[in-house]
């Protein structure tokens, strides 16, 4: 009888542990949705037209070499951000600007394959896809992931700071808008017209607030890529609505940060190209670009 008692006890003191741990651990906010990392990078880059070429009477280009040779170093710094739609403070970014990768020497006319380093790639780790039917869940969000792409020219100086003070202003106007935004009983059209309108507000307030930076790098262009963290249904019927919409184009009245004259909108229903190309500071860059499975 004295064993059964102390197995008695035994077993509900375990059970009041359990239930203290289960009181205690945090609520399951995946809603059960399994994670998948994604990343957004530039694969080549072909120069069209030399940014570091000086040209002579006729329009020639003069290979000086203390002057740049009429050859390139091209590379792309990315700020990349991501925040979930409803979620307060969600918003996060970072800043890829490795630009001692960028492929030296490139001639004009030529295309090359780069890196993940002179490609700026950025990877957005644990991003949980959402179908309509999961977002009945309220511990489900839909997240977006973007990077906001920096077509440049290795020179002298960098300008990693400057892009870290963009981002910063960046994070501020998506915590304004899209993470405080409601996509409750919205259908796809609504939930993509929503988050349009939520990204274009964002980036205003982010023209707003940028300080005066210095110039380091030259910078050729900007670009927006966006991404709906969307699958299933969902992320087909927002697929079919991509061909008739664009991203904003956001005219900067700088040098640095780049205007934003391109880009593209993607699901998370599979790997998506794109191409852009940039012009300014005296040169022509075209880019190709892959966003999919990091």
């Amino acid at each position: 009888m004295k064993t059964k008692k102390k197995l008695l006890v035994s077993v509900v003191a375990l059970m009041t542990v359990v239930g203290m741990t289960a009181a205690c651990t945090p609520p399951d906010e995946s809603g059960g949705l399994p994670a998948v990392n994604w990343s957004f990078k530039g694969t080549q880059v072909k120069v069209i037209d030399s940014q570091d070429e000086v040209r002579g009477l006729f329009g020639e280009c003069i290979p000086l070499e203390v002057l740049g040779g009429c050859k390139d170093e091209p590379y792309l710094l990315n700020i990349g951000f991501r925040v979930k739609i409803g979620q307060a403070g969600s918003a996060q970014v970072s800043v890829t600007n490795n630009r001692t990768s960028a492929p030296q020497d490139v001639t004009v006319g030529s295309t090359v394959t780069v890196g993940d380093a002179a490609g700026g790639k950025v990877t957005f780790n644990g991003v949980r896809p959402v179908d309509l039917l999961d977002l009945t869940n309220t511990n489900n969000h839909l997240e977006i992931v973007g990077t906001y792409v920096w077509a440049s020219e290795e020179d002298f100086v960098g300008n990693g700071l400057a892009a870290d003070s963009v981002a910063a202003i960046l994070k501020d106007g998506l915590n304004t808008t899209l993470a405080t935004a409601d996509i409750s009983g919205l259908d796809a059209n609504s939930i993509l017209n929503l988050i349009l309108s939520n990204i274009g507000n964002a980036l205003g307030i982010m023209v707003q607030n940028i300080p005066l930076l210095g110039l380091g790098d030259d910078v050729l262009g900007g670009g927006i890529y966006i991404g709906i963290g969307a699958h299933g249904a969902l992320g087909s019927a927002i697929d079919g609505l991509l061909g008739g919409v664009s991203v904003p184009t956001i005219n900067i009245p700088f040098d640095l940060p780049p205007s934003i004259t391109g880009g593209g909108i993607y699901t998370f229903t599979g790997a998506k190209n794109f191409n852009q190309t940039f012009s300014g500071a005296g040169g022509v860059h075209q880019w190709w670009m892959t966003a999919g499975p990091a």
